[in-house]
């Protein structure tokens, strides 16, 4: 489960050797794409954590670990 990683100081210095962006533009090109990239990261790690979350809640309930508001499960001495 490798997920997702930030992107490379030598993948950005590529894409701006590439497209010509240099000096105090490859400076503010860094930082833009390094913000954006560590939001993007946040994003996937909450949508990650909220989807855990959920798949563990339908394990509890198929699991019988949750019986709900009310109980409506008879205990074995009362058969």
């Amino acid at each position: 489960m490798g997920g997702e990683s930030p992107i490379t100081f030598l993948s950005i210095d590529a894409y701006a050797r590439r497209y010509g962006i240099c000096g105090v533009e490859f400076e503010t090109f860094l930082a833009l794409v390094g913000g954006l990239d560590e939001e993007y990261l946040e994003h996937v790690a909450r949508e990650a954590r909220k989807e855990r979350e959920a798949e563990d809640n339908r394990k509890r309930m198929t699991e019988g670990g949750y019986h709900g508001g009310s109980s409506s499960v008879v205990s074995p001495s009362h058969l």
